[in-house]
């Protein structure tokens, strides 16, 4: 039970204006500026815990983000009350718009995201380590076996530590513009590392699960703009210099993130033995 005391709110004096990834999201004319987010999916304390202080650790290292103000509840579900950053759009939507601008978007996301990940945070149990969180999904697949697995292992082992922010969701709809200002948003999952895990995690969004309708739909942009988003972006984050070993290396970390993927959902066992051999496959 929870130690806790929340502020009790009645959900009929607020207007819902959409549904996010563990509830709904509502407005209230009474308070403006502000957006509540309700997690009717996942009604834990822990849950709405994290959902909170992780944006919040983030937002307090100056990273540009939508603010956190406080944790309610609302009837037997959590909530938090956060900024309400008013006509954004986000990259995807942005590019989905107007195509032309793909490559531009991209170049501006690649160093906003250098920004970001110039940040430094400490380890928390709001913002782990990505190599612990990946090593233990490394330890404990079933994606792959035998020496493959062992391989992996000492991969993710061989990872330096590193206390610089990652997003954790990387991907240009996680990216919004709001009168000329960019924020960086849903940042449950940031975690602290290298930036290739941030990187490795947002070439295989592009290029390989980019091919897929799912991704599409979530990016509002075809496999060939996602892929060309990718390049522009990967040019203008590397440089031109030593382009095959960044991308060598992108695969690889892609690779880690299709392990943990098989860690943190439910798969059937032919999505299984599929990302099972491409993870083989993006770690040679």
């Amino acid at each position: 039970m929870s130690q806790t005391t929340y502020p009790q709110i009645e959900l009929s004096a607020w207007r819902q204006v959409g549904e996010g990834g563990n509830g709904a999201v509502y407005v209230n004319d009474a308070e403006p500026g502000v957006l509540l987010k309700v997690n009717t999916n996942d009604t834990s304390e822990d849950a709405i815990r994290k959902e909170f202080y992780t944006p919040k650790s983030v937002f307090d290292t100056g990273v540009p983000t939508p603010q956190v103000f406080e944790i309610i509840r609302a009837g037997d579900c959590f909530g938090v009350k956060c900024q309400n950053i008013q006509s954004k759009k986000s990259f995807s939507r942005l590019c989905a718009d107007d195509p032309s601008s793909i490559d531009a978007r991209a170049i501006q996301m690649a160093r906003l995201l250098k920004e970001f990940h110039a940040k430094t945070i400490e380890d928390s149990q709001w913002v782990p380590s990505q190599k612990q969180r990946m090593l233990e999904a490394a330890e404990t697949t079933a994606l792959v076996g035998g020496k493959a697995k062992e391989r992996l292992i000492e991969f993710v082992k061989s990872i330096p530590e590193s206390n610089h922010l990652l997003h954790g969701d990387l991907q240009m709809g996680n990216l919004i513009m709001a009168d000329d200002k960019c924020y960086w948003i849903d940042l449950g999952r940031a975690t602290h590392g290298i930036p290739q895990f941030d990187l490795g995690h947002f070439f295989l969004f592009c290029n390989i699960f980019g091919k897929k309708g799912r991704v599409q739909e979530i990016a509002h942009m075809s496999d060939k703009q996602l892929v060309q988003f990718w390049n522009a972006f990967a040019l203008e984050y590397n440089g031109p210099d030593h382009m095959d070993a960044f991308i060598k290396e992108c695969r690889k970390f892609a690779a880690l993130d299709i392990i943990y993927l098989g860690m943190v959902q439910k798969l059937s066992i032919s999505e299984r033995f599929f990302l099972g051999l491409l993870a083989k496959k993006m770690l040679k």
